[in-house]
């Protein structure tokens, strides 16, 4: 079930409430979670760093070419979003970013689309 616009309200002011900012304009989530980065030809393991309404990065081992589509499902905890259940947050966006780090590559995706479904 895709959630109404009081669902997104919410997620819109989880995202804006607080915790880590930067030079961008929304609050970055220090969210460790398990995802698959999907583009149009691979499939890439990889963990949130963090997450903002505008966008995520993430560890993975693989550099993800800049500019790539891609798409992932995130469960996003209740707790931050003020809701009782968790919630997937299906995204859609593009690489804008990949770095090497000690502990892997990090790819920076900028979220284009994103829909809200209850589990």
């Amino acid at each position: 079930m895709v959630f109404g616009s009081v669902d997104v309200l919410c997620w819109q002011r989880a995202m804006s409430s607080g915790h880590q900012s930067d030079q961008r304009n929304s609050f970055r989530f220090p969210l460790h979670l398990q995802v698959t980065l999907k583009t149009p030809t691979e499939e890439y393991r990889a963990k949130t760093i963090d997450i903002s309404a505008g966008g995520a990065l993430f560890l993975t081992d693989a550099c993800i070419q800049v500019d790539s589509p891609v798409e992932f499902t995130i469960e996003m905890p209740g707790n931050a979003l003020g809701t009782v259940h968790p919630v997937l947050v299906k995204c859609q966006g593009r690489v804008v970013r990949c770095s090497e780090e000690a502990t892997g590559r990090s790819v920076a995706v900028v979220i284009d689309e994103y829909q809200f479904e209850r589990i």
